[in-house]
């Protein structure tokens, strides 16, 4: 099958600041923030939030976590077709609209709803010893199961011309099930399209039918250690993969991200395999953002299922890319993310 696109990122478009967790802002926040994960929160407490670190607010940029994979494959020069389904509000900022920044990455927003006059989603990234906890606001994300409903049969259209579509959560109550009776028409008109999906804490946690269903569809599923276990509803990661991949076609892959690397699990007939992946671990004083880490890990992977590799290689790639995420704040070393890529694709070549 011939495809329009490599990769289509599907999910959040939000703008992003990071800053160190200060005194004030534990003090503002006590009781009514997960710490260490991702919390919905209304735009006044993201504001209340973001004036009281504004004076240590050490970086920000366009984000989401859908955003930031798919940013990261159009700065590895892999030559990737990409396209990306969202909704895109207005900036609080002064600089161009979300729109323009992904067609001069090269990205097709054909399916990018822009909502001007609506504020875009916000989210604040508050970060200790390498933990980050995420205030995300909304905005205009919201509006994103009306648009995937108003325009049902063209995202479905645009969704099975790609290679592989990237899924990433949203906060409001409805994307979920609107996302998977998208897809599940997607999978019926185009089996040979690879779906990933990365659910967040949110979405993990949740333990509704749509978000499982979701999980159940995806070829990969992309999850840190704790939103494996909140997603396979059990305290032991290799029961909890089971859970997940005792259903659906075969091949499915669970990825489990940790800061010293990653455990890949398929099940091969009756048996679930389990190999794991080392990082070249850092430092914790070389750290210096891990907000957005595990988007780069999705790139590695989602660039060499484009390519062909093997899912192995699609590891190491991805573990090239987070570690070097991690030295840099927000997308600032995305310049030097075609090095990384091409050190890799060497590498590959020698050894097979």
């Amino acid at each position: 099958m011939v495809f329009r696109f490599d990769v289509v990122g599907v999910g959040a478009l939000n703008f992003d600041s990071i800053a160190p967790v200060s005194p004030a802002a534990r003090s503002l926040l006590r009781g009514g923030v997960d710490w260490g994960a991702e919390c919905r929160v209304g735009a006044a407490t993201v504001d209340a939030a973001m004036r009281t670190v504004h004076a240590a607010v050490v970086r920000v940029a366009v984000g989401g976590s859908a955003y930031n994979t798919v940013a990261a494959l159009a700065h590895t020069g892999a030559g990737l077709r990409l396209g990306y389904v969202g909704v895109a509000g207005r900036l609080p900022v002064p600089g161009a609209p979300i729109v323009q920044r992904l067609q001069r990455l090269g990205i097709d927003t054909e399916l990018v709803r822009d909502v001007p006059g609506e504020l875009s989603g916000v989210c604040l990234s508050l970060v200790k010893d390498g933990e980050r906890t995420l205030l995300v606001h909304p905005g205009a994300n919201d509006r994103m199961a009306g648009h995937l409903e108003s325009r049902f049969e063209q995202v479905v259209q645009y969704l099975s011309a790609a290679r592989t579509v990237h899924v990433t959560s949203l906060l409001d109550e409805r994307s979920p099930a609107v996302l998977a009776d998208v897809l599940a028409a997607v999978r019926d008109r185009s089996p040979e399209t690879a779906l990933t999906f990365d659910p967040g804490h949110v979405w993990a946690g949740s333990g509704t039918a749509p978000v499982a269903a979701l999980a159940t569809m995806a070829d990969h599923v992309l999850v840190n250690e704790r939103e494996l276990l909140a997603l396979g509803a059990t305290g032991d990661d290799t029961w909890a993969a089971d859970r997940i991949l005792r259903v659906g076609r075969p091949g499915r892959v669970v990825h489990v991200k940790r800061p010293a690397g990653v455990t890949t699990f398929i099940r091969s007939g009756p048996l679930l395999r389990a190999r794991f992946h080392p990082q070249d671990t850092l430092a914790a004083d070389l750290v210096l953002d891990a907000t957005g880490a595990g988007d780069l890990y999705a790139a590695g992977v989602l660039a060499a299922l484009a390519g062909g590799a093997h899912q192995h290689d699609g590891v190491r790639l991805g573990l090239a890319l987070a570690r070097h995420k991690l030295l840099h704040l927000a997308d600032a070393g995305h310049a030097d993310l075609a090095a990384v890529y091409e050190d890799w694709a060497r590498r590959r070549a020698r050894t097979g």
